[in-house]
């Protein structure tokens, strides 16, 4: 099987139109990552 651009076209588009709802989303979901990993350690800390 060999893969062709025209096989990512409809990816690439999909992607592009979307770009307004994805990054958002995906800096919130990373941004509650990063602090569930780092409060408990800030926590832990201070006691």
């Amino acid at each position: 099987m060999t893969l062709t651009a025209s096989m990512f076209e409809g990816l690439t588009d999909t992607i592009t139109a979307n770009l307004g709802v994805l990054i958002p989303v995906g800096l919130t979901i990373m941004g509650i990552m990063v602090a569930v990993s780092l409060i408990p350690r800030i926590v832990y800390k201070f006691l």
